[in-house]
């Protein structure tokens, strides 16, 4: 089997707070292949963008990873030195944030903060050759006027050329993985689908794997090869996009698809009983079972394993436990 370009494996992100243990990321196994494009869903608070986190070694006090490795291009980044860390993230491993307003230095041009991105990563590159490639990505990204732009500041765009501007930061140095946290979520429907589309369109032209992180699941019918569905800190359900839409395996992605609004439907909008429970006091046995419409007497008790539905498609649910599927090794 090919190596996947980015492995996670068991990996165990705590925060160590006063109150006590917030288990965020709670033995999560994930990959994605080289041109890849692979959807992370799930409610908020489940502990995905705390994984695209743990992987740019982004997390502050008082979080840490502590258990569990990440692999990129066969690099244990886990075991890495800082110095050698930072001069990957950002070049062959980039993210776009959630909200461009809150990640773009204010009193700093667009322009020259992808520049500056530049020159941190390609140190034999001179200022105006740096310049030149900044207008290019504005370019490809499909920024009007891009000379202009290059010398404003980030209020003076708008919420979707900002998010363009994130995504040319992102993919100038050419990165083999980039992590999209809610790329959309502050833009309209109009500007949403124009973002994906050169997404999309960047991503076949210069091969780079995606980690979509989004509670949209549109985005990832229309994006995504692979879904993982995650809930409360764990992986719940994996496989094909095609695979899970066609045939759920989860009681808790069974929900999410239902909650989806249907525009010809008079019926009232599904919501999921109950709330997500607090990481500092998670229930014994499997974290879903008190909202669960299906849970048994040993959900509460027992937490189940992944297990194999049909092939390549994980469900981590007792229901398939026998006559569905072996149990993942």
């Amino acid at each position: 089997m090919e190596e996947a370009l980015l492995r996670i494996q068991d990996l165990h992100t705590t925060f160590y707070t006063r109150d006590g243990l917030v288990r965020a990321v709670d033995g999560v196994t994930i990959a994605i292949n080289a041109g890849e494009s692979v959807g992370i869903v799930g409610e908020s608070g489940c502990g995905k963008s705390m994984t695209a986190m743990s992987v740019m070694g982004l997390l502050k006090k008082p979080g840490k990873v502590d258990g569990g490795k990440i692999f990129f291009d066969g690099r244990e980044l886990t075991a890495m030195p800082p110095g050698e860390k930072r001069r990957l993230m950002g070049n062959k491993i980039s993210m776009i944030f959630q909200e461009p307003m809150t990640s773009l230095n204010p009193v700093i041009t667009v322009g020259k903060q992808v520049r500056e991105a530049l020159l941190l990563h390609n140190r034999h590159m001179s200022r105006a050759q740096a310049k030149e490639r900044a207008l290019q990505a504005f370019e490809l990204v499909g920024i009007p006027d891009a000379k202009k732009r290059y010398g404003e500041y980030p209020h003076q765009l708008s919420g979707g050329l900002r998010q363009r501007v994130m995504i040319a930061m992102a993919m100038v140095c050419g990165p083999g993985l980039l992590i999209a946290d809610e790329p959309t979520t502050a833009l309209d429907v109009t500007i949403e689908a124009q973002i994906l589309h050169l997404m999309k369109d960047l991503q076949e032209e210069k091969g780079t794997a995606v980690m979509m992180i989004t509670h949209n699941l549109g985005v990832v019918a229309q994006f995504c090869h692979r879904l993982y569905v995650m809930y409360a800190g764990k992986v719940m359900e994996s496989g094909t996009v095609k695979e899970i839409f066609a045939d759920v395996g989860h009681p808790y992605t069974e929900g999410l698809m239902r909650s989806v609004p249907d525009m010809e439907s008079k019926e009232r909008l599904y919501n999921i009983r109950g709330m997500v429970p607090s990481m500092l006091h998670l229930p014994k046995g499997c974290r879903f079972c008190p909202r669960c419409q299906y849970s048994m007497a040993r959900c509460f008790e027992e937490e189940p394993e992944m297990y194999e539905a049909s092939p390549g498609h994980f469900v981590r649910c007792f229901l398939y436990e026998q006559g569905k599927g072996e149990e993942m090794p």
